[in-house]
This record gives structure tokens, C-alpha cells and sequence, in this order.
């Protein structure tokens, strides 16, 4: 994300400097996109009028205590791209400093290509501290520099944070892709041909996406056959019942205490394996499949 910002708000002007590391293998992008870099923390921190904070969430803590703090000048803009240390008080800005939120809710590539076609990813903006009373404005003017014409909805830090994560361990990034897994699993333990599983499980979602997204579920169901939305009405209720959604509120109050994220804590400063890395992924068969058809493009 920390790329698609830096080259939208080149493009609109903004006098901006990149904060890197000496070993960063970005140099020479940052470079090629003339954008001048500065390697000294210290020094970036002092100059920043708004400092928009990219790092990793695990790294944000440690880098704004030892660099931040006493260096941001008084009423700068402190800008977060997610809102999880403060909301769960990780980090406590300074009293004097100006503290927003803001979100494109869109992959970084696709911020980027839509604003080079002068479109707007969605963006979501809340404000932590106002110590200057306009930082609201600038926020939303910032937002506009980002994702031209967005839209751009005004939220809470809490909201953000909660629902990010929510959705991306219910749905988008836990969810979905261990249903569609267990989706193949059924079919090729049952005899069918993997190949078709495959394609099935993995290849015609996309253009069930693309019509959710315009339609949404009550227009992509007028679209589908008489039998796949009496399937989807009779069935689907089956998949996602009462005791699933009795674990989303689980997972759900798991966020809202704190427990989720004390948990992702002890686990990373530990350097712990954590589940993505001890779940072999890459030798599951879809996985295989998938290699193998897409080296024929």
C-alpha cells in the first residue's frame, strides 16, 4: 500500500519524501519513480508536515516509540492506514499531535490503477486526535489526493479495526478460501476428476464475484438458473447454519476484548510459527493444479 500512496500523491503534486531502510530492496523504485528518499528515521520523522504510517502492524509500536514520538513536529499529521494500535492502545500519540485514519478498502494495485484511470477506490476516514480542529479537512483532502473521487465514508477507529478484522478472518481470507478447499476436498474424495474440481471450485468464482459486486446477492440470484437458486435457498443454509454463525460472534467477541490480537502478539514476538506457515499450502492438490494450468499461459 505504502507504494500505490507514495505514487498517487506524487502524481497530485504533493511535495513528498519515502522513509527507507539502507538495505531496502526498494531503493531503486523509489529512485526510478523520483521520489527522494530519506534513510535516517530521525530525520524523516523531523521534516514530516504528515507522516503516513505504512509499516506492518507488529513493527508500528517499537518504530513510533523510538522515532516518532519526540520527533513529529507540533500539530503534524499523524496518518494510519489501519487503525489497530491505537484502537487496542499499542500506541499513544502525543497530546499535540493531529491523528486520523485512513483506509483505501482496495487491494494496492487496484488504488493505483484506478486513480491512473481517474476512478476512486473507497476509502475510510476516522479521526483519534484533533489538536489543530481541522484535521478532519485535511484528511479528506489527503483521502482526494489518494482516490480522487472515492467515495469516502466517515467511520470510527473501533469500527475500522473491528470489522477488518472480522471480515478478513470470516470471510475474505479465512472463510472463503478454506470453503473452497473443503469444496474440492469433497468432490475428489468422492471420485471426481480434480481438473474439474478445480475449475469448478476456483475458476468460476471470479465471475460470481464480478456479479455480486455490481448486482449484489439479491441481483446475482435473478441471474442464475431456476435450479442453482433453488439450490442456493434450499442448501446454502445448510453450509452457513446456526452453529456457524454462533462461531462468528465467537470470533467476532474474540476481536472486540482483545483476545485475537494478544494472542497474534504473543505469538510473533515469541517468533513462533503461526498457523500460515505451518499449514502446507503450496501441496494441497489445488494448489498443484493450479501451477500446472497456469504454466500454459
Amino acid at each position: 500500500m505504502g507504494r500505490a500512496l507514495a505514487l498517487n500523491l506524487r502524481d497530485s503534486e504533493h511535495d513528498i519524501s519515502v522513509f527507507l531502510r539502507n538495505n531496502s530492496p526498494r531503493k531503486q523504485a523509489v529512485k526510478d519513480a523520483g521520489i527522494p528518499i530519506i534513510t535516517d528515521p530521525s530525520v524523516a520523522c523531523k521534516q514530516a508536515d504528515i507522516a503516513i504510517f505504512t509499516l506492518p502492524d507488529h513493527a508500528q509500536p517499537e518504530f513510533y516509540a523510538k522515532y516518532m514520538h519526540e520527533n513529529l513536529p507540533t500539530n503534524s499529521l499523524l496518518i494510519f492506514a489501519h487503525g489497530l494500535n491505537l484502537h487496542y492502545q499499542y500506541i499513544t500519540p502525543r497530546d499535540d499531535l493531529n491523528v486520523a485514519l485512513m483506509a483505501p478498502l482496495a487491494h494496492a494495485d487496484t488504488v493505483r490503477n484506478d486513480f491512473i484511470h481517474g476512478k476512486g477506490a473507497p476509502c475510510i476516514i476516522a479521526i483519534g486526535q484533533d489538536s489543530s480542529g481541522d484535521t478532519k479537512q485535511q484528511t479528506h483532502l489527503l483521502a482526494q489526493s489518494i482516490s480522487k473521487s472515492g467515495p469516502f465514508i466517515d467511520t470510527t477507529i473501533a469500527e475500522e479495526v473491528e470489522t477488518d478484522l472480522f471480515t478478513e478472518q470470516a470471510l475474505l481470507c479465512g472463510g472463503l478460501p478454506e470453503l473452497i478447499r473443503s469444496t474440492f476436498d469433497t468432490l475428489v474424495s468422492s471420485g471426481y476428476s480434480p481438473d474439474i474440481a478445480y475449475f469448478t471450485c476456483i475458476k468460476e468464482l471470479r465471475p460470481v464475484v464480478n456479479v455480486i459486486d455490481e448486482k449484489s446477492i439479491s441481483g446475482f440470484r435473478k441471474t442464475i438458473s431456476t435450479q442453482a437458486r433453488y439450490g442456493a435457498a434450499t442448501r446454502g443454509p445448510r453450509i452457513i447454519d446456526q452453529g456457524t454463525r454462533i462461531e462468528l460472534n465467537k470470533i467476532l467477541d474474540e476481536i472486540k476484548s482483545g483476545q485475537f490480537i494478544g494472542e497474534f502478539n504473543t505469538q510473533a514476538n515469541q517468533k513462533a510459527s503461526t498457523p500460515t506457515k505451518s499449514i502446507a499450502d503450496n501441496d494441497h492438490p489445488i494448489e498443484k493444479i493450479h501451477r500446472r494450468y497456469s504454466s500454459k499461459k
